[in-house]
């Protein structure tokens, strides 16, 4: 099978860590802040995580150059727009964008309302262009605090018709679930859905207590589900699905290699694991490059493959008529 080709679903691709590096060098050089590199070649040291780190912290350190490219609401609504491009040129058909408005909007004091009007925009331009069903998720940043999470909740509330779901992500191990049970419980009856960044960093009890204590239905990573078996059956039980990001899961030291990696072996159990980018700019890679290492390096199988392609389909927060009608355009290759 040519994973090139073949159509793609992408649920957990950060829009902040999917910027093109001659992007980059171009809005800094508008904003009269020229990088000290003018090739990509040049920037790529500085902007790009190509070997594993000491860990998930150590990654989240190199989001600098990308955070101080969101200049302004032109900024934005171009970074959304090759966002969106980049996931057709890649036969992805279907994904979900996420942010964090207090990391994005920060280095240049944005006005959180006015960047997800022009995210929205170059979001809508693209999917328009290119063919693709996208959804966008606010995330709330652990790392800036409770305040910053209600912040982040009113900030998806007032957009909830431009949202599919609500995220916390950050430093794992030092913001365990039950911190944020009073702001996630808001999400009551707002008609946005739950994913929550854990099991990235952290041990199984992460996972566990999102699960039961925030009512997650996704889990971005969930790497460490594997490691306990009672974790493992309540994530089936509850019909979890896991958003795996194998080479990002392999440069923050989720797994020790990437053959580690327990994507298959929790398929295998009949957990709904997906397979996705996580940052395909900071990372530089794309998803056919996560589907052909989940087949060269992890054991995926055909069958494997057309497996998480259809979890990914059936976990997406997208309104389900919308998902009907892209797989029924574009998805015949997963029977």
């Amino acid at each position: 099978m040519d994973l090139r080709t073949v159509a793609k679903v992408d649920l957990h691709r950060h829009l902040e860590g999917a910027i093109r590096l001659e992007t980059m060098l171009d809005l800094y050089r508008e904003a009269g802040q020229p990088l000290d590199a003018s090739t990509p070649e040049q920037l790529a040291p500085r902007a790009q995580v190509l070997e594993p780190m000491d860990g998930l912290e150590a990654v989240l350190s190199w989001f600098g150059v990308a955070q101080g490219a969101f200049f302004d609401e032109a900024a934005c609504e171009r970074i959304a727009y090759e966002a969106v491009a980049d996931l057709a040129a890649d036969d992805v058909r279907l994904a979900e964008l996420r942010f964090s408005p207090e990391f994005l909007c920060e280095a240049h004091d944005l006005d959180w309302d006015a960047a997800m009007t022009a995210i929205d925009r170059g979001v809508e331009r693209a999917s328009a262009d290119h063919d693709v069903v996208v959804g966008l998720i606010a995330i709330a940043s652990r790392n800036y605090g409770i305040e910053s999470a209600e912040r982040t909740m009113d900030f998806a509330l007032r957009h909830r018709e431009r949202l599919v779901a609500f995220d916390l992500a950050g430093d794992e191990r030092a913001y365990p679930p039950s911190l944020y049970a009073d702001v996630i419980a808001r999400l009551d009856s707002s008609g946005l859905k739950l994913t929550t960044h854990y099991g990235e960093s952290g041990g199984p009890a992460f996972p566990r207590e999102a699960v039961e204590a925030l009512g997650s239905l996704r889990l971005g990573h969930g790497v460490s589900v594997a490691w306990d078996p009672e974790v493992t059956a309540l994530i089936r039980e509850r019909h979890v699905a896991l958003e795996m990001c194998p080479t990002s899961n392999h440069r923050t030291r989720a797994v020790a290699t990437l053959e580690d990696h327990p994507a298959l072996q929790l398929l295998q159990q009949d957990v709904a694991v997906t397979i996705n980018t996580d940052n395909p700019g900071l990372f530089a890679l794309d998803l056919t490059h996560e589907l052909e290492a989940c087949r060269d390096r992890l054991g995926f199988n055909d069958d494997d493959l057309r497996r998480v392609t259809a979890n990914a389909i059936d976990a997406s927060f997208v309104e389900g008529a919308v998902k009907a009608d892209v797989r029924s355009r574009h998805f015949g290759w997963i029977g």
